[in-house]
Formats: C-alpha cells, sequence, structure tokens
C-alpha cells in the first residue's frame, strides 16, 4: 500500500445515544445541521473527510495547524449554538488529532496514526479538544493557544503509552507566537540602509544551547535599530526563516532588505566561538565575514564589534558617541545574564503551558538573586509575572499588579532606555486607564526600538484608547512593513481601529484574516455587524464571543 504523513482529526458527539433516546427527531435534525457547519469549517481549511458514521467525522489535513485551527473554529461553533438551546437539545463534541504514517486505499485511510486519533478523541472532555505529543511540537508556538499536559494515556487497543496534551484557554496575549507561513503583506523596494538579522544557528552539541542563540540575535536587532539610519527588520519576520532554505535575494525580496546578517555560535562551558557574516541580498555575496573566540565575560564587546562593522560598513563613517549611545547597561554578573537568555526560553513559551510560564518567572528571579541591579531581569520578571499569575492565580494576591509596577520601575531606575520595560510600563498603565502615560511608556518603548513589530502594535492599541484611531492606523502600518508576516496582534487592532472610523467593510476584511479568532475581535466583530445592519450574523458572532 502507499503510505504517506497525514495529520487525523476525529470528532463524535458526546451522549449522543442518549440525545437519540430522548428525540431522534431533534437529535438528527441537530445532528444535521452541525455538520453542515463542521464540514464547511474541516473543507474552508484545505480538510479532507473521509471517513463518517452516524454521529462522528475522520477528516485528514496536510499541515496539524490547519488541523488544530479547524478542531478550535469547530468547537467555538458547536459552544455558540448550544448557548441558544435548552440543555436536554445541546449537542457536546469530542475532538482528537494525531499525526503520523498513514496507509492509503483509495479514498480511506488506515494505520495506528488514525486508530490514536479516534482514541484521543474519546479521552478528550466533553467539548475538549486532545493531542498527540507530535502535533503539539508542531503547533505549539505557531498558534495563539494554550496547552494543559495529560501526561501519558493508556488508550484502547493502543499498545503503547500516548502523550496528550488537552487546549486550554488562552493564557497570554502571544508575544511570541510565530507566523512560519508566507509573508502576508508584500514588502516594499529595499531601501539602501535595509537589513535583517537571521537567528543565528547554534553549532553546540547540546540543544538546549538554541536559547543563547536565540538571546544574541534578539541583541543585535535591538542594538542595531537604534541606529536611526537604519532600516532593521523585526525580529518575528527574519526569525520566521528559521526553518527555511530560501536563498538571501529570495529573503531579501519579501522582507524588503538589502542585506542579511547571520551566524552561528559554538558554545562549550564558558568558551564561545561566533561566525558572523553580513550579506548583499541582491548579488548573494559575503560583504564581511569573521569569527571571533570569546567568553561569556566579553560577549557584549562581541557585539560591539559586529554591530560597529555592520553600521560602518552600511552607513558609512559612524561616530563613536553614537556607538556608545547604542550599548545597552550590562549586568555585573555574566550568569545573571545567562539566566535572563534561559528566562527568554521559557517565556516565549510561557502561554503554551503552565510549566514553561513556572520556570521563567524562577529564572527571572535567580537572575535578580545574581544581579540585583540588572534592569533586565526586573523588566521580564514583571512580565513573566502576569502570564504566570493567569496560569496559577491561587499563588498571587489581588495586588499582584502592584507587584509589576515594583518590578518594572526598578528596572527603570536601573536603566531608563530599556525598550521592554518602557512596554510592560505602558501596559502597566493601560490596565490602570492611566491613558496618557500608557502612551507615553508605548511611544518611548517604540523609539527605543523601532524594529519590533509587537512594541509598535502596543503603542497602536494605546493610540486607540486615546481617541486617535488615525495615528494608531499609521503605527499599524509600519508595523506591518517591518513584518511582513503579520501577526494576529496586527490585524486585531487593525480591525478596531477600522470600526473606530467607521469603516466597517474594512474592519470585517480584518478579523477576518486573524487565524484564530479572539474574545476581543469576536465582540469587536459582532458590533461590526450590527453597524451593517446584519443582525443574524451578529447575534452568532455575539454567542460565540460570549
Amino acid at each position: 500500500m502507499e503510505r504517506k504523513l497525514s495529520t487525523i482529526l476525529t470528532l463524535d458527539v458526546v451522549d449522543f445515544s442518549k440525545l437519540m433516546a430522548s428525540d431522534e427527531d431533534i437529535a438528527l435534525s441537530n445532528l444535521r445541521q452541525r455538520r453542515e457547519i463542521i464540514d464547511e469549517a474541516i473543507h474552508a481549511l484545505d480538510g479532507r473527510i473521509f471517513g463518517s458514521a452516524g454521529d462522528s467525522v475522520i477528516a485528514e489535513f496536510a499541515s496539524p495547524v490547519r488541523a488544530v485551527e479547524t478542531a478550535v473554529n469547530i468547537q467555538a461553533k458547536m459552544q455558540a449554538i448550544n448557548e441558544t438551546l435548552p440543555e436536554h437539545q445541546r449537542m457536546k463534541f469530542r475532538v482528537g488529532v494525531n499525526i503520523g504514517d498513514v496507509m492509503v486505499s483509495g479514498s480511506n485511510l488506515y494505520g495506528d496514526s488514525v486508530n490514536i486519533a479516534a482514541r484521543l478523541e474519546a479521552a478528550a472532555k466533553p467539548e475538549g479538544i486532545c493531542i498527540s505529543k507530535s502535533v503539539f511540537d508542531l503547533v505549539s508556538q505557531k498558534l495563539k493557544l494554550s496547552f494543559e499536559p495529560l501526561g501519558e494515556l493508556t488508550l484502547k487497543n493502543i499498545d503503547r503509552p500516548i502523550e496528550a496534551y488537552s487546549v486550554a484557554a488562552t493564557k497570554n496575549p502571544g508575544r511570541y507566537v510565530q507566523n512560519f507561513g508566507e509573508p502576508l503583506l508584500k514588502a516594499e523596494k529595499a531601501k539602501p540602509d535595509s537589513l535583517g538579522v537571521m537567528l543565528f544557528k547554534s553549532l553546540s552539541s547540546d540543544e538546549e544551547q538554541a536559547y543563547f542563540c536565540e538571546g544574541f540575535s534578539e541583541d543585535l536587532i535591538s542594538t542595531l535599530s537604534k541606529f536611526k539610519q537604519l532600516q532593521v527588520a523585526s525580529c518575528s519576520a527574519s526569525f520566521a526563516y528559521r526553518e527555511r532554505t530560501k536563498t538571501p535575494k529570495q529573503m531579501g525580496l519579501e522582507l524588503g532588505i538589502r542585506y542579511l546578517v547571520e551566524g552561528s555560535v559554538r558554545k562549550l562551558g564558558p568558551k564561545i566561538r561566533i561566525t558572523a557574516s553580513l550579506i548583499n541580498c541582491d548579488r548573494e555575496n559575503t560583504i564581511w565575514s569573521n569569527n571571533f573566540d570569546t567568553s561569556l565575560e566579553e560577549i557584549f564587546d562581541i557585539q560591539d564589534e559586529i554591530i560597529e562593522t555592520i553600521v560602518s560598513t552600511i552607513v558609512g563613517r559612524v561616530e563613536a558617541d553614537v556607538i556608545q549611545q547604542s550599548k545597552t547597561v550590562r549586568p555585573d554578573n555574566l550568569a545573571a545574564y545567562d539566566l535572563v537568555l534561559q528566562g527568554l526560553d521559557y517565556h516565549r513559551r510561557s502561554g503554551i503551558t503552565k510549566d514553561n510560564a513556572e520556570k521563567a518567572f524562577n529564572l527571572f528571579e535567580q537572575a535578580i538573586e545574581l544581579d540585583p541591579n540588572y534592569a533586565r531581569a526586573h523588566a521580564w520578571r514583571a512580565c513573566s509575572l502576569s502570564n504566570y499569575r493567569s496560569w496559577a492565580p491561587e499563588k498571587f494576591g489581588g495586588d499582584w499588579l502592584s507587584e509589576c509596577l515594583y518590578s518594572v520601575t526598578k528596572a527603570l531606575e536601573f536603566d531608563p532606555n530599556d525598550a521592554e520595560a518602557h512596554r510592560i510600563m505602558g501596559a502597566i498603565k493601560l490596565q490602570e486607564k492611566d491613558f496618557d502615560a500608557a502612551h507615553f511608556h508605548h511611544n518611548k518603548a517604540r523609539e527605543l526600538c523601532p524594529s519590533d513589530s509587537y512594541i509598535s502594535a502596543k503603542c497602536a492599541t494605546a493610540l486607540i484608547f486615546l481617541g486617535e484611531p488615525e495615528e494608531a492606523l499609521k503605527e499599524i502600518r509600519r508595523a506591518e512593513k517591518i513584518n511582513p508576516f503579520c501577526s494576529d496582534e496586527l490585524f486585531e487592532d487593525e480591525g478596531i481601529i477600522h470600526f473606530c472610523l467607521g469603516s466597517y467593510d474594512k474592519a470585517v476584511e480584518s478579523f477576518k484574516k486573524l487565524k484564530l479568532p479572539t474574545i476581543n475581535s469576536l465582540f469587536y466583530l459582532a458590533a461590526t455587524y450590527e453597524k451593517k445592519e446584519m443582525f443574524k450574523e451578529a447575534e452568532k458572532i455575539l454567542a460565540q464571543a460570549q
């Protein structure tokens, strides 16, 4: 038989026989109505139904991301319909998703992978989604979703335990969720002073050292973006190529940049070898390349040397004081710097599982213990505390926001030019409804790190609350320019801005670009349909939001 790799989605109705025993006509009528919606949701994201018996559906997807998106959309729509029905007529579904090798026979698929998907579905809670670890590994940082680990499940007729996760309510706004698809916007023609920094590759045998590469690359982007002469692509955009094999010319065209910085890091104990290259995208030739043998204690000196070379090569003569002003306030204890990089690695995934959120918070606390004056550690402690609290509210009292404020205030005392500290302070001030202060700090963060599309999006959010939708739209357009891959945050704010401006057709278009709808986007979409006098659609979306 032919074999291939496929993602399998299975679903069925909870206690369908009980619903049939209660009233066969109503149960079958409801099932037909639900199947129309389910089938449409599967086909909308390129799925194919290959099995359907009674109240169950088995579908195949080429992409695990598409399969999980479909599962979430189906459950949201089913729950919205249930809100309008009496309890005895509500139809609840379980969904299971697995990926693996399958055997093809005509239009049917067979094998363990299909059976495991069906058993995971049986293990899901009513109205829940249960996915295998193999699916979790592929989708966890690509969708704004949170997951609860279920451990290794013993499934009926499966000869080995299967590690599984349950899809949970989203715990944070997904600061680091990446779009690894194609760019959603066409980039403008590359300017002479434009560049992107690719994620430096880890050449260490220890896979855990990848956190160091990501932190080092982000530091380069953040510092390079402080030079007003340079136009730097957002790290969200350039890091999207971590799994790609595109040529420098292709990446240059997609990002709208003329130069690429790429490199590698080999870390062995305290010794580090860094290789960095500057490449002309159009000609695909290397302009400059160098190896640096260093240690953790000298890592910032190497960063400065790389940055000075890049800036002087692209822009021309660089004044010494400009280089000096661009330098980040450095920690006194380099072990604290390493702990912060480890903490950021977990923090990027803190919206995915509780374990990641807890580890991130603890690592930032350890960094502060080692270096109480380290601004960056205090700033990220504030952000991680908020994320960890969403998973474990019982660990923090009602004054958790005051604790965040204390941490970020400390950060700004030690380094008043820390962009993330200003961004976090802006978020706190927005929560407190101090809109002018929120705008000041978000604007300051954007000035300090103009290449960060997330910071620009949050600046736009503050402008919305200040009643300046036109300015907010300009900021969103700027964010989309530096990150043509466009995260859901950008489209959500874009939709709200169009709603505020009375451009209701454009608002609907923006909200429908979201890979997965958020509560906020659904409420605004319902309000938009109401303004368009599309009352049935408004009621349907409102039920889903509620």
